[in-house]
């Protein structure tokens, strides 16, 4: 089932791709953003956590904790994004427990849908970023793969106040929304996205 807003996110106690223990609990009283990535090898959601971590500073300064996960194995998290010296921890969740407690789905179609964004598989190989050759990328995947990738963000209580689904494997929350909540939240943060 999926989450809806106002509901009361589902806790997790995990432990992140460096041997840390992740607990939602822990940040009650902080707004989160649990975003949710497909397997590591991904050029998608490489390139999303590339643009998340150019702006994850200043969320963090706002007040915004930030937990991301890859249904990967730890190893094959380690491989592909340990480049990106991640400010927030990364959790390798191998079998998707979490994600099946968040009601992220599969779709083939949404992973067909998603292989038309070129562009973003061509920013991909440009920065090296994930396996962006079509067929050995899908087979590289270590997680189920037609994942659907999905982000929440919680308020102070770990309640549910917005919940993406993405449509396709590349569907991510507009950073403009996720900017939008941070104000409105008046955790002092100023977006710098035009309306």
């Amino acid at each position: 089932m999926r989450l809806r807003v106002g509901e009361l996110a589902p806790l997790f106690d995990v432990v992140d791709w460096d041997g840390r223990r992740v607990s939602l609990s822990a940040s009650y009283g902080h707004p989160v953003l649990l975003t949710f990535y497909r397997s590591a090898v991904c050029p998608l959601c490489n390139i999303r956590l590339a643009y998340l971590l150019r702006r994850a500073h200043a969320y963090q300064n706002a007040g915004l904790s930030i937990v991301a996960f890859f249904e990967s194995s730890p190893g094959a998290a380690y491989e592909y994004l340990d480049r990106f010296r991640a400010s927030f921890p990364i959790v390798a969740d191998r079998e998707g427990d979490v994600y099946e407690r968040y009601g992220l789905k599969t779709s083939w179609l949404g992973t067909a849908r998603g292989t038309l964004r070129r562009s973003i598989y061509n920013e991909a190989r440009q920065r090296n970023l994930g396996d962006w050759r079509l067929l050995a990328g899908f087979f590289a995947m270590d997680g189920k793969k037609f994942r659907m990738p999905a982000e929440f963000i919680l308020g102070p209580d770990l309640d549910v106040r917005v919940a993406h689904y993405g449509r396709d494997s590349g569907d991510f929350m507009r950073f403009a929304e996720l900017e939008q909540h941070l104000e409105e939240a008046g955790l002092g943060y100023q977006s710098t996205w035009r309306r």
